[in-house]
């Protein structure tokens, strides 16, 4: 068995909640999701699902009791060990170092940037951080934890993500605002 990428175990996830669903909701699913590593295009999840499907890690059934021809999927019992796999992955140390943040790659070549530039794009970037962090509480409060509880554990992260890298930020941007290249 292969190991699943993040867009695919979230997927698969996906799938594994809502089943029987149709990969519109996964697509819906993801977009609506506050983390933008989990949005996805129609370009890029349909054919994921189709690559899962081919895998035999999900099922389709065709329904034409509407007159629309929907596919509804579900997970395999594949495709249930494919994810709890990816899931216990995570207790990995080099899976949890393998988290892109563009914020912080970016950090690295700053300097490439004049003075003025860095800080007018900092100050940007917190903005743009601080909309985030109001999308991740609007989306906890809208998801209470007597929902889906692990969704609603989730969601706490993304707002404690967005919270450390506004203070992450605020430092580097005061970092910067003292230090002349």
């Amino acid at each position: 068995m292969r190991k699943l990428g993040e867009l695919e175990g979230v997927a698969l996830g996906i799938v594994l909640k809502r089943q029987p669903c149709t990969a519109y909701a996964v697509r819906i699913e993801l977009k609506a999701s506050p983390s933008s590593h989990w949005r996805a295009s129609a370009g890029a999840i349909y054919p994921l699902l189709s690559r899962l499907e081919h895998e035999g890690l999900i099922q389709a059934t065709n329904d034409n009791s509407d007159g629309r021809g929907r596919r509804h999927l579900s997970i395999t019992r594949e495709g249930k060990k494919a994810l709890k796999a990816w899931i216990k992955a995570i207790a990995n140390p080099d899976r949890l170092s393998e988290i892109f943040d563009p914020l912080r790659s970016r950090m690295f070549f700053l300097g490439a940037l004049g003075h003025q530039e860095q800080i007018a794009l900092a100050e940007s970037v917190l903005e743009a951080l601080d909309l985030n962090l109001e999308n991740s509480q609007q989306y906890v409060r809208q998801n209470p934890a007597s929902g889906d509880f692990f969704e609603h554990l989730g969601a706490i992260g993304g707002v404690m993500n967005a919270e450390s890298r506004i203070k992450f930020l605020r430092e580097a941007l005061t970092q910067i605002r003292r230090h002349k290249t």
